[in-house]
């Protein structure tokens, strides 16, 4: 036993000693500000976002958490739900397991290796050594001398943060396809409250053609405008009723339940008066998580080309031994000595195999070059969505302003109308026409609230909000 002690006493001493040797210090990739340089070629990052707008237009950032600026706790119950239900969110936490097992593997391959092999049999024929008895203890370990082993670890644990990220980006965004199907479907719903209203109108309508006709003062062409009317009307709503019902089947799905179309929303939607601080351009890159998750990529390829370069390059290992082996069978030779012990070390050094690793340290540098173009494709995407969402934000806010106007004028022009009509001075197409406008300028302007929440929602993603 002393001896056992004495053989792994000095198989630590001389790994301690050579990992000195071995510790050449592994290159970091190049920093954020070089990495931009090198995607950003064809852009430069402005100070301020080019659609900002008063109360945009500062360095103040989105914090907090913005879906509680709906203050809507049955939107709040949906998105917990579906953060915990969603098939897709529920695949990538495991794909994270996975990328953590990864990162284990990878560590472990710079520690040693320790196993023992133990055998007892007392066969006397048929297989050559069965007489052979005993156990042996082996350690060996790979001295990292060029960082191979160190550049795969590292790889391995960016890919594990660009993968958090990547979850944590899709997180927001279950969190606003959740808000805005919500939204969309108060919407939907209250599209169908309109369209019963003018259903109870065009009802009227019909029954006053009917009793204009009867006492003789009207026309029957009168009469089947309105039965039309009605009957397009009636129609609409169907297809109403249906949008509603898939919208809020969408919904079950992204909340993993069975789509039997019985979410609960709300049956009005929320009034926004308040701006949301977008920061500056340069923020989005230290705060949106598909960028981070960009980033991290970049840098687990830079480690791999890193692990490529010290492929062809030797590799050397240290090994130790320690057992007892007996027979009862055969005589061993008499200078066999008991315990058995052994200490050394491997060199293993690539010399020709076929180009095949002067060709992956090759394919490693133009996946680091990819990595850099998609972490440029990524920003700019993301600052496209910014600005989009910024001009989109003041759009309709300009828009629900006409609109309400419009509706206002179009209510009064459908009032006068009616008046015209009862007392013979218009038809029923004019009556018609003027209750379609006012219909339509009420679901437009519906519509246009409906975006507003919407293009809201899109804005907190677009500058990855919190949650």
């Amino acid at each position: 036993m002393r001896a056992f002690y004495s053989v792994i006493k000095s198989f630590f001493i001389l790994a301690i000693a050579s990992a000195g040797i071995a510790g050449c210090a592994v290159k970091a990739p190049p920093a954020s500000e070089e990495l931009q340089e090198q995607a950003f070629t064809n852009f430069i990052l402005p100070s301020t976002w080019q659609q900002s707008s008063a109360g945009q237009s500062d360095s103040t950032q989105l914090t907090g958490n913005w879906l509680s600026s709906f203050n809507d706790p049955k939107l709040d119950s949906l998105v917990a739900e579906a953060l915990i239900y969603n098939y897709d969110l529920k695949i990538s936490c495991l794909r994270i397991d996975q990328s953590m097992d990864y990162v284990k593997v990878a560590q472990a391959a710079l520690r040693p290796a320790i196993s023992i092999f133990g055998r007892e049999n007392t066969k006397l024929g048929g297989d050559l050594g069965g007489g052979l008895n005993g156990a042996v203890f082996s350690a060996s370990w790979e001295l990292d001398l060029w960082g191979r082993l160190r550049n795969a670890r590292n790889a391995a644990e960016a890919n594990l943060l660009a993968l958090e990220s990547e979850v944590s980006f899709a997180h927001l965004s279950i969190a606003a396809m959740i808000s805005r199907s919500y939204y969309l479907a108060t919407e939907i719903y209250l599209e169908a409250e309109l369209a019963r209203e003018m259903i109870r109108i065009s009802q009227m309508m019909v029954d006053v053609s009917t009793k204009r006709l009867e006492i003789g003062i009207g026309t029957e062409i009168d009469l089947v405008v309105a039965q039309a009317n009605l009957n397009n009307l009636k129609d609409g709503l169907l297809q109403l009723e249906l949008a509603y019902a898939n919208q809020l089947r969408a919904m079950e799905i992204l909340l993993g339940r069975y789509p039997a179309a019985e979410v609960q929303v709300n049956s009005e939607l929320m009034e926004i008066s308040t701006v949301i601080p977008a920061g500056i351009p340069f923020q989005i890159l230290e705060r949106r998580p598909d960028v981070l998750a960009a980033q991290q990529r970049f840098n687990a390829s830079f480690y791999l080309v890193g692990e490529a370069k010290a492929a062809r390059l030797p590799r050397l290992s240290l090994t130790a031994g320690f057992g007892a082996i007996n027979s009862q069978v055969i005589t061993l030779r008499p200078d066999f000595s008991n315990p058995i012990r052994n200490f050394g070390g491997e060199l293993v050094a690539p010399i020709y195999q076929g180009g095949a690793l002067k060709a992956n340290v090759e394919i490693r540098n133009s996946q680091q070059k990819e990595a850099a173009e998609v972490y440029g494709r990524t920003v700019l995407n993301a600052i496209g969505d910014v600005e989009n969402a910024l001009d989109a934000v003041q759009t309709v806010d300009s828009r629900e302003e006409f609109l309400a106007a419009a509706v206002t004028s179009n209510q009064k022009a459908f009032e006068l109308q009616q008046q015209l009509f009862e007392v013979g001075k218009t038809d029923m197409r004019d009556v018609i026409r003027q209750q379609m406008d006012l219909f339509s300028t009420q679901i437009s302007l519906l519509r246009v609230r409906g975006e507003k929440i919407t293009q809201r929602i899109n804005l907190y993603l677009a500058l990855g909000g919190n949650m």
